[in-house]
């Protein structure tokens, strides 16, 4: 028995067996998803093929019949079972497959979430930039929802029509109508909820597709969070209403949405107590728990007392994470008020512009030069040196989870860690330096920021380079085991130590006492910067249908929440928040276009110079001639005239022939590439299968 007919009689039973149970009740789903009849023609097609008498003529026309038929019932499969459901990311960033953090929050879910979305699939005059995202967010959803843990994600797809109850269900979910016509309203949006807990998309922007993960995954992680973390804020900022404007930073409204923010002013033992008893923590310990408030912020602490300093460096020792956002001239504080009226003197009024931590980092041998700002050559923008355009080559630690998908960052008149006196920072401590400068740096003071002669002195500096093997640091990490900035214990103790004897003579002690040495792993990462939060360097807002939409225009907040969110235990949700724009230009196509672009500028140039000539030669003949002269104009002078105008026609028709030629090129040039990808590849495959084909034939005669 040959090939073929076993070929043949294996395709005829397995038809057969799904004929005979496709007559039962009990089929299986798989047969039920299929049409049969693309069975039969399959297996009839195979086996009129296989046992045709051996004409090639033959063989060919029951192949070219058998090969639709196949590709029909191919299809079919896919489409109507799970495999049509499945893609293929072949995208350089993997914008469409789903971080590890996201499956790790769905596979992790414990109590039921339910996202209701609503789309309006059928509205006249919808903006085809929704149209193109409906099916992003479509497929996007269903990811989700097939991930989820015991399937505790409910995914319910609302197609609200107007005036029924799903409008005004969509209504109560807050989700955005966005008009479209003047009688026609356009829903795109959602609402995540799970038990008591609920929060709402208004809408997708389609402007905001990269930040659909995070999007929809912190609303989900928010809903299923059985306890908010607590976030404690040290500011010498107003971030809730502060700024140029009463709404407050930007930055602070998204920390809001994902944490319980505890505002503790410059002053956080002071100011806990109301918190405590608000949050049922107890009574106000004297010193900050980490297990109560999982990390503190710290932006701009200018003007900060040794006793908030304990605070820190004793909430650190207890295993205690600190961002410390510290600032040599913050721009923020000048528009407060908090520029000085006369170069080198104090401002007068408003927040100091300069802050740092000195107990803290003369402690762990931090070198940071107040009121100097860096000036990198390699990062600095020509229209303005002062702020940092930071890339992915000055992200040093590259392999550190809180860079994840961090592409860009903005900093505004920045300042710069190393070791203080030469020596290592940290002793004792493991220190990451995740961003860095290059080695063309300089510094710049405050005075010179703030003088009248500002832009030749900026010039200045931008020519002079720093030799050198060290660079700056501007964002680090110190973690380890801690040891006391404050080896004499609680300043606050100090001050009035007779009012801390009882009556019997004897010390009151404190609450809890004073670490000499930490207990447990501490963290404080360092930013040289505080100005990177704020509004214009890292959120944008505008108002679209009613709504605030904020937008990042850099990773500084995605950098910033990456950090929180490890620090908090939600490290899942580090590198779903940040997924770039990725723009792929065709290079080769661009530098051809540069060269036509090139030669036409020669032409255009030549042309703009004889035009410039012309006119000049004409304006000295007009000027020789009054109006009269003007109106009675001589033959010679008449003739000249007109050859002028027909000069300037003509350079103008020049003029268009050029662009039309360098259009004609840029086509030619786009044609060329088109048919080389289109046709010559699959020309070239197909030459090489005949010469093989041939080639092979005849070594078959030869034997």
């Amino acid at each position: 028995m040959n090939v073929s007919k076993a070929f043949a009689i294996g395709i005829t039973t397995i038809g057969f067996i799904l004929f005979v149970l496709s007559q039962f009740r009990w089929q299986h789903p798989f047969l039920d998803s299929l049409s049969l009849h693309t069975w039969y023609f399959a297996i009839g097609s195979f086996i009129a093929l296989s046992f045709v008498p051996n004409s090639r003529l033959i063989r060919v026309g029951f192949a070219a019949v058998a090969l639709p038929i196949f590709v029909f019932f191919f299809t079919e499969f896919v489409s109507r079972t799970d495999i049509g459901n499945k893609s293929i990311d072949l995208t350089e960033d993997d914008r469409y497959t789903l971080t590890e953090g996201t499956r790790a929050i769905l596979t992790e879910l414990k109590d039921p979430v339910t996202i209701n979305y609503y789309v309006t699939r059928d509205v006249d005059g919808t903006p085809s930039a929704y149209k193109r995202h409906i099916p992003r967010v479509d497929s996007f959803l269903r990811q989700l929802e097939g991930l989820a843990n015991d399937k505790n994600l409910t995914l319910n797809f609302i197609d609200p029509e107007p005036n029924t109850d799903e409008e005004d269900a969509a209504r109560l979910d807050q989700v955005q109508q966005i008009p479209v016509t003047q009688d026609d309203k356009f829903l795109f949006g959602a609402s995540i909820s799970s038990l008591d807990k609920k929060t709402v998309i208004p809408f997708f922007e389609p402007s905001q597709e990269t930040q659909l993960e995070y999007q929809l995954i912190s609303a989900i992680a928010e809903v299923s969070r059985r306890e908010t973390p607590v976030v404690g804020l040290i500011s010498a900022h107003n971030l809730a209403s502060g700024g140029q404007t009463n709404r407050g930073w930007l930055f602070y409204q998204l920390l809001q949405r994902s944490y319980d923010v505890a505002n503790l002013g410059m002053m956080p033992i002071e100011s806990l107590g109301t918190e405590y008893e608000k949050r049922k923590w107890g009574d106000a310990p004297n010193y900050l728990d980490p297990e109560k408030i999982k990390v503190i912020l710290v932006v701009h602490p200018a003007g900060i007392t040794p006793n908030t300093e304990f605070v820190l460096d004793q909430y650190i020792l207890r295993g205690g994470t600190v961002i410390a956002c510290v600032d040599p001239l913050s721009l923020v504080a000048q528009q407060s008020g908090g520029r000085p009226q006369i170069p080198g003197m104090p401002p007068q009024g408003g927040t100091p512009p300069s802050s740092s931590l000195p107990k803290l980092f003369k402690k762990h041998n931090i070198g940071f030069k107040e009121s100097q700002v860096v000036i990198d050559r390699k990062y600095a923008p020509s229209n303005n040196p002062p702020v940092l355009l930071l890339n992915e080559e000055a992200m040093t630690a590259k392999d550190d989870i809180t860079l994840s998908n961090i592409k860009n960052l903005a900093f505004g008149y920045a300042g710069g860690f190393t070791g203080g006196s030469g020596k290592p920072m940290g002793p004792g401590l493991e220190v990451r330096k995740l961003v860095e400068s290059s080695y063309a740096y300089t510094f710049v003071t405050d005075q010179t920021l703030n003088s009248p002669d500002r832009a030749s002195q900026l010039r200045f500096a931008l020519g002079s380079r720093r030799e050198g093997d060290e660079k700056q640091t501007y964002v680090a990490l110190l973690s380890g085991i801690f040891t006391t900035a404050f080896p004499e214990g609680d300043p606050s103790t100090k001050e009035g130590s007779d009012e801390n004897e009882t009556e019997e003579g004897e010390d009151e002690k404190p609450a809890t006492e004073a670490l000499a040495n930490g207990i447990k792993t501490g963290n404080l990462f360092l930013f040289s910067d505080s100005d990177f939060l704020y509004d214009g360097m890292a959120y944008n807002a505008r108002r679209m249908f009613n709504t605030q939409v904020v937008e990042p225009i850099t990773n500084n907040g995605a950098f910033m929440f990456n950090i929180l969110d490890q620090a908090v235990g939600s490290e899942h949700l580090v590198g779903a928040r940040a997924r770039g724009e990725v723009y792929r230009p065709f290079t080769v196509l661009r530098e051809l276009e540069a060269v036509s672009e090139r030669k036409s500028k020669e032409n255009l140039d030549k042309l703009q110079a004889k035009e410039q000539r012309i006119e000049k030669e004409f304006q000295q003949i007009r000027s020789q001639m009054s109006s009269a002269q003007e109106a009675q104009m001589s033959p010679e002078l008449q003739a000249k005239r007109d050859e002028y105008i027909k000069n300037k026609v003509q350079i103008q028709k020049d003029r268009r022939e050029e662009k039309k030629a360098h259009q004609g090129r840029v086509d030619l040039l786009k044609a060329n590439i088109f048919w080389r990808n289109i046709l010559y590849m699959p020309l070239g495959v197909i030459v090489i299968g005949l010469f093989v084909f041939i080639w092979r034939k005849q070594q078959t005669k030869a034997r």
